[in-house]
């Protein structure tokens, strides 16, 4: 396999060694705190997730520092951000692409890396997998906000991240359905299980108030009495946001393949 050690680099960045990385990015960012939130992404058969994803992404962008949105669970954040991707993190650790070529710009402040090949050949590679974990640190170095989105049932692939635990919680969009309870409550049984996160914040899309909050007071107290974990709301994404989300992927007749 090609060597991989200047590959995962910061947006933007030529490559160099491990050390030159490092240092390069203490001269352009310092030392920021950076915040990482894991969304667990059920089965979802709805366009509603990327929308509000790629929203909440922005959002953070203006208001937080620069953001980096790693796909792992293939939720087309980018098509509802308007972009359309020719590389993924796959193609840049196999040498085939630059970091900055797998890793877009959205617009200011905000890039978008698609990680779902580099997430499926890492759960078969125990060796990949760790490379996976340390490109994508490399890639979010001087990154304010960092949103991981892993499909729910993979959400024990957070231990390849060294150190101590970087996800206190987790967020799990809830779309509008007779299966919303279940899907909801077997990632939060997976993620406790797996990855010892037991709070999640409820992120529902495509309902009314009185709806979520209904449902959301059913499925907390079933969390609770049997998996001992917390259910919260989220803040809801603006019906306004959704929409302009939903027109830039409108916009895009091919679908994204990572």
């Amino acid at each position: 396999m090609p060597d991989t050690s200047t590959v995962a680099l910061a947006p933007g960045l030529a490559p160099g060694t491990d050390a030159d990385q490092a240092s390069g990015l203490r001269r352009m960012f310092g030392t920021p705190a950076q915040a990482w939130e894991l969304v667990l992404q059920p089965a979802l058969r709805s366009e509603l997730p990327s929308q509000a994803l790629a929203a909440r992404a922005q959002d953070w962008a203006r208001e937080v520092g620069p953001t980096l949105v790693i796909d792992a669970a293939r939720t087309q954040v980018a098509m509802a951000l308007g972009l359309r991707l020719r590389f993924d993190l796959e193609h840049a650790l196999a040498g085939d692409c630059t970091s900055s070529e797998a890793c877009v710009a959205a617009s200011e402040g905000l890039w978008v890396l698609p990680a779902a090949r580099a997430l499926d050949h890492a759960l078969s590679d125990a060796a990949h997998g760790r490379r996976v974990a340390q490109a994508m640190d490399l890639m979010a170095a001087g990154m304010r906000q960092v949103m991981l989105i892993l499909p729910a049932s993979r959400a024990n692939w957070v231990r390849q991240f060294a150190g101590p635990a970087r996800f206190a919680s987790g967020l799990i969009p809830v779309s509008h359905g007779a299966e919303a309870g279940t899907l909801v409550l077997t990632a939060v049984r997976q993620a406790l299980s797996e990855a010892q996160i037991d709070a999640f914040h409820l992120l529902f899309l495509g309902m009314g108030e009185a709806a979520a909050g209904r449902l959301l007071s059913g499925m907390a107290a079933i969390a609770h009495r049997h998996f001992g974990a917390t259910l919260l709301a989220a803040k809801p994404v603006p019906e306004t946001e959704l929409a302009a989300a939903g027109a830039r992927r409108s916009h895009r007749s091919v679908e994204n393949l990572f």
